[in-house]
């Protein structure tokens, strides 16, 4: 019966992955392409479970990034306030958080009442009247969600990579937002819930920005940083005195137009222009005698103040309609890269003789193709290193899992993360248009 379930839903995503094909036009057929490879690789693998995973992941991986594209290819909304002055060029942000009105009400309602407990209480809070960590070595560099509603993936990491940085300030911290995007079930289109992305950061976490970057895929193996646990803060008062004393929290805002074209010498007040949709942001300070919060934003440093605003208190929901995150880690616990040996084999019977190879990080033949099932080294690498994968067919051309290193600039090598240290590297195009050639598996283990 588990069979025939698993089979059914096969023909259910080979389905939707079909309509997604047919709607695409020239991005989406580049890689709809990539999807014949994906139905003759699922036929290798033995358990219907396995092949339901990997057609979900990858439809995923595809609905993503044709919504990416369509979002960066869209013009921005003419806006038109009268200001006094001429009016600047039109823009457009994204935003991409997922909140329900009934979940407003509900932080509303605890804000409130958070509050009217702490002011009756004789809690001792404490924080001094200002506080700014770009000032204190505590901030990474701000980054840019593109044409993506991945705001709560970045706001989250603004606030974990802070937290890692002020623990240990000899590191260099860079993770990436988009393997915790995908591991959070984000959409580029729709966006994220800050519970699932929270959760996610907890487990599995996330790896390095070299490992998996930006809206590509995630091809070499990377120590995943993971927090302890995470919180939520539900006055000002506990919220100041965590960034004081702890480092920068995550929390939602209500993005109006206006809020595109802030002025970096002013405090932020919402003044006119249509709502927009809900955001995530990182606050890293404040300043009591200016009334306002410090905020990283995650739309490049050419928005704001190199990427950071003010923003009035009571602005925006910022702490009456939406809590404060806190992304707790636990010092000391940051992962190092440790070196792993890797290997790989042909999985499929090739339809040529080929031979397969590395060219980053370093440059050599690993493997002739001529029957599956035989292992042959790599070599021993550091484990948040991103490989680069080759090709020779036997009229001696070489095929390279960057496009842009093809002779034809197509893409030729679809990558597809397994599970236990494996990847696979499935070949197509080479004899036919639309042929899977030979696939090989890479895996790795510790030393």
């Amino acid at each position: 019966m588990k069979g025939k379930i698993g089979i059914c839903i096969l023909i259910l995503l080979s389905a939707i992955t079909s309509s997604i094909l047919t709607s695409s036009i020239a991005f989406e057929d580049e890689i709809g392409k990539s999807t014949y490879a994906i139905d003759r690789s699922s036929a290798l693998l033995s358990r219907s479970q396995e092949r339901v995973e990997l057609l979900e992941d990858r439809i995923d991986t595809i609905k993503q990034a044709i919504e990416s594209k369509r979002q960066q290819d869209t013009p921005s909304p003419q806006i038109g306030p009268e200001l006094g002055k001429q009016e600047a060029a039109n823009k457009s942000y994204p935003t991409g958080l997922i909140v329900t009105p009934e979940e407003l009400a509900e932080n509303k309602a605890n804000i409130a009442e958070a509050t009217s407990l702490l002011s009756t209480s004789d809690i001792n809070i404490s924080y001094p009247s200002s506080w700014d960590w770009r000032n204190k070595g505590g901030v990474t560099p701000v980054k840019d969600q593109r044409g993506c509603g991945a705001c709560v993936a970045f706001a989250a990491l603004a606030s974990e990579e802070s937290a890692w940085l002020i623990n240990n300030s000899s590191r260099n911290y860079d993770l990436s937002e988009w393997y915790l995007f995908q591991k959070g079930k984000g959409s580029c289109s729709a966006g994220s819930q800050f519970d699932r992305i929270l959760d996610a950061a907890k487990s599995p976490g996330t790896v390095t920005e070299a490992c998996s970057p930006y809206l590509e895929s995630t091809i070499c193996n990377s120590p995943h940083y993971k927090i302890a646990s995470w919180k939520k803060i539900y006055t000002v008062e506990e919220a100041k005195e965590y960034i004081s004393k702890t480092g920068p929290l995550m929390t939602g805002m209500s993005v109006y137009e206006d809020f595109f074209y802030v002025d970096s010498k002013k405090i932020y007040t919402q003044e006119y222009g249509s709502f927009v949709g809900y955001h995530a942001i990182c606050i890293v300070g404040y300043d009591e005698k200016e009334g306002c919060w410090i905020v990283k934003n995650s739309w490049s440093t050419s928005w704001g103040d190199d990427g950071y605003c003010r923003i009035a208190y009571g602005q925006c929901g910022m702490g009456t309609e939406f809590p404060f995150y806190a992304l707790v880690i636990t010092p000391g616990s940051d992962p190092s890269p440790t070196p792993r040996i890797f290997s790989a084999k042909v999985i499929t019977q090739p339809g040529g003789l080929y031979e397969f190879g590395i060219f980053t990080p370093d440059d050599k033949w690993v493997l002739i193709t001529t029957q599956n099932g035989i292992t042959e080294p790599i070599g021993t690498y550091q484990s948040d290193q991103r490989f680069g994968y080759k090709l020779k067919s036997s009229d001696g051309t070489t095929y390279y899992s960057d496009p842009k290193m093809n002779p034809d600039g197509a893409k030729h090598a679809s990558i597809f993360d397994i599970s236990d240290g494996r990847e696979w590297i499935s070949w197509r195009g080479i004899t036919g248009k639309y042929s899977s050639d030979v696939v090989v598996e890479v895996k790795s283990s510790d030393q």
